[in-house]
């Protein structure tokens, strides 16, 4: 069995540094031949003493790419066709902040081959960054948890009960059955760029070609976030963005949209009308409320945008600064 372990990256070289370490020390399956595909989505590479790094830590191949066009789907294809001009029987992807749990990839592949899945998929832990939290920040983590846990949770009941065949899988902790994509002739969709939804995409367009989608409650990896991300415009915006694109791919129409929106903002505003109370009783039962409050309203936005036929943008180069490290996470 030969697997390719990919990734890509752009302009994080420490939270790419941290997960090689993590790569480096996962535990090989038995009877598996491995190697690293990578991909830095750049004109230049500024991750190459990194890999360099790496490849002298671990036994295996270790290859590094560089796609100049600025586009997740467009490095993610790159990393893909490498995979399967080169014959690979699997391929995973994690992203460039993330680390693995040692036995992430022996569950994966165990799982791919018992059940017999053509894309799996597994939890993804969000983890402060180094140093203390604000509190605000402190309260948008501990919500960010709550909500994974409660995602992993679910998705690991329908697991146990042969439920989960229909779930999408994402690219921050992925496994593809590669013989299933060279009977699809299935890539990442480009027009994605800037709205993002690239993997969500891929995974309905497997569903929709008759895949066996699946998840896999054993394989963890830990998402550190970042001080820039853990704000509450940043959080508004992302869950925004996201709901316009779901609600365009999935087609809500706008009956049920503007419905559901409407529910969002009257719970958003029942909220903000009693927070000043909450927060005189307990200023962390305050803050709770207030992200609680800003992510209906992003919701409601998010509906309501897709409904009006608004893109997202969010990783648009007018937003890359949202997605680089910040100097104080990465130090």
């Amino acid at each position: 069995m030969r697997i390719a372990v990919g990734a890509i990256t752009r302009r994080r070289p420490e939270g790419l540094r941290r997960l090689l370490e993590s790569l480096a020390r996962m535990e090989r399956p038995e009877g598996t031949e491995i190697a690293f595909l990578f991909c830095e989505n750049d004109d230049e590479s500024r991750v190459s003493e990194v890999v360099d790094a790496f490849r002298q830590e671990v036994a295996e191949p270790v290859e590094l790419m560089l796609e100049p066009t600025k586009g997740i789907p467009f490095a993610r294809n790159r990393v893909l066709t490498a995979a399967l001009e080169q014959g690979f029987d699997f391929l995973t992807f994690v992203d460039d902040d993330e680390v693995v749990e040692p036995g992430w990839l022996a569950n994966l592949l165990a799982a791919m081959e018992t059940r017999k899945l053509d894309l799996g998929g597994g939890p993804v832990d969000p983890v402060a960054p180094d140093g203390r939290l604000t509190p605000m920040q402190q309260a948008i983590l501990d919500d960010l948890i709550a909500r994974a846990k409660r995602e992993a949770d679910g998705r690991a009941s329908l697991a146990q009960s042969d439920g989960d065949q229909t779930v999408d899988v994402y690219t921050n902790n992925w496994c593809l059955r590669l013989a299933a994509v060279r009977e699809r002739n299935l890539y990442f969709d480009t027009a994605t760029a800037e709205s993002g939804g690239e993997d969500t995409k891929f995974s309905q367009d497997m569903l929709a070609l008759d895949s066996r989608n699946g998840w896999v409650p054993g394989a963890w990896v830990a998402e550190a976030q970042t001080r820039r991300r853990l704000t509450l415009s940043y959080q508004y915006r992302r869950m925004r963005d996201q709901t316009r694109t779901r609600s365009q791919r999935e087609g809500f129409g706008r009956k049920k949209s503007l419905k559901n929106a409407s529910q969002r903002y009257t719970e958003a505003l029942a909220l903000l009308l009693v927070l000043p109370a909450i927060t005189l009783f307990s200023r962390r039962r305050g803050r709770e409320t207030l992200v609680r409050i800003v992510r209906k309203a992003a919701l409601a936005a998010g509906l309501v945008g897709g409904t009006l036929g608004m893109r997202s943008y969010h990783y648009a180069a007018g937003n890359e600064a949202m997605h680089l490290e910040d100097a104080a996470d990465a130090s």
